[in-house]
């Protein structure tokens, strides 16, 4: 296959990943990395298209152009990337600041040593940027949910096969001269290999935004909307594949109530009331183990699981949640002033299965009901509440 072909398909495959990009874009606008891929995936393809037909053998301002737009278009899925696995993206005076780096490189090269030196200079920055990438995803992919591994794995070995053959090619033209950069073996199997991957890759970040959207969804259905902890949905879930592990520790079951709740939303108003509980959330979840969980069961109440504790250790966590909430000052909304507030806790005795869990919840119930019927602000065990009433 002559090189023109080859590189009309690579651009063809290029564009038409940026249209199927830019289709799903319009209908999930909020979706991270999309808007910046789409528009990378154009200007690649584009580029690609100018370089046809301006011819690749010169140096020229516009094939100097023509070459920014293909950096430009890397640094753009780069930051694309960085924004999927919630690094933070570059802002646009340093992408920018790369940009006029890279370029002024290649123009010095280019002057210097004409169309040789150019494209061993272009094709090296290209590889590297690839490489920075793949160096992202490798470093990210412990922090991804566990779905997104499999189709970042594959974008890394694309991103990575694209990297080795620019490095390659960077360092044959350096060596062999313009004639290997579009005939002979390497460039047949470079322009062949891009052409597979801007598909694949295409294919690839729709499958991720797939996986995230699902992800979301699935975060909506057992995840409280306001305080992102779990909700009566995820509870049961997250018990129920607790107790399916053979080697299941027990559980001990707190519930936290907010004190005079109802006197907060009634003197600060509700968006008040919402800051807290979100507050009150973010508290609970910290003082957790791994293996612990907390779900907002109520309007101010809140469910945390410790997981294969002794009644002593459960204790020491409900005295503990007692007092880093006690500890609470949050703004109220609008800045005026700060709120305050307590919380009662009760504790039940060890869930040792599913079957018992009601009877765990049942239990700290009851000594809830008996922390908050002395005084409030404390902590009170199952035992204890049993002794009161007998």
């Amino acid at each position: 296959m002559d090189p023109f072909t080859v590189i009309i398909m690579l651009a063809v495959h290029l564009v038409g990943s940026g249209a199927l990009m830019f289709f799903v874009w319009r209908l999930m606008p909020q979706a991270p990395g999309l808007g910046r891929w789409w528009v990378a995936s154009f200007m690649f393809g584009l580029a690609y298209l100018g370089r046809l037909f301006a011819g690749a053998e010169t140096v020229d301002v516009a094939g100097l152009f023509g070459d920014a737009m293909m950096l430009l278009a890397v640094l753009l899925f780069s930051d694309g990337l960085r924004e999927f696995v919630g690094r933070r993206v570059w802002r646009w005076q340093s992408t920018v600041g790369l940009l006029a780096v890279l370029v002024v490189s290649e123009a010095v090269a280019a002057w210097a040593g004409g169309p040789r030196a150019r494209h061993t200079v272009l094709n090296l920055s290209i590889g590297c940027l690839y490489g920075v990438m793949v160096g992202l995803i490798v470093v990210e992919l412990r922090h991804q949910p566990a779905p997104l591994r499999a189709p970042l794995r594959l974008l890394a070995s694309l991103l990575g096969g694209m990297c080795v053959l620019a490095l390659v090619r960077s360092r044959s033209i350096h060596g062999d001269g313009m004639g290997v950069a579009f005939h002979g073996v390497l460039a047949q199997v470079f322009y062949v290999y891009a052409s597979l991957a801007a598909v694949v890759v295409g294919l690839t970040l729709v499958w991720m935004l797939f996986l995230r959207l699902n992800g979301q969804l699935a975060d909506l259905a057992t995840r409280d909307a306001l305080t992102g902890v779990l909700n009566r949905n995820g509870l049961d879930e997250r018990v129920t594949r607790h107790f399916e592990r053979c080697d299941a520790p027990p559980l001990t079951v707190l519930l936290v109530d907010i004190d005079h709740f109802k006197r907060v939303n009634d003197s600060f108003g509700h968006a008040t009331g919402d800051l807290l509980l979100q507050a009150v959330a973010r508290t609970l979840v910290s003082q957790l183990r791994a293996e612990d969980f907390v779900a907002r069961v109520g309007g101010e109440e809140f469910l945390v699981g410790c997981a294969g504790a002794q009644p002593a250790v459960a204790l020491a966590l409900a005295q503990r949640l007692n007092e880093r909430v006690g500890q609470l000052q949050v703004a109220a909304a609008g800045g005026v002033g700060h709120v305050t507030c307590t919380v009662s806790v009760g504790v039940s005795r060890c869930v040792g299965s599913r079957a018992d869990w009601e009877v765990g919840t049942r239990q700290a119930d009851l000594a809830l009901y008996e922390a908050k019927a002395g005084g409030r602000n404390g902590v009170r065990p199952f035992l204890d509440a049993i002794l009161l009433r007998t």
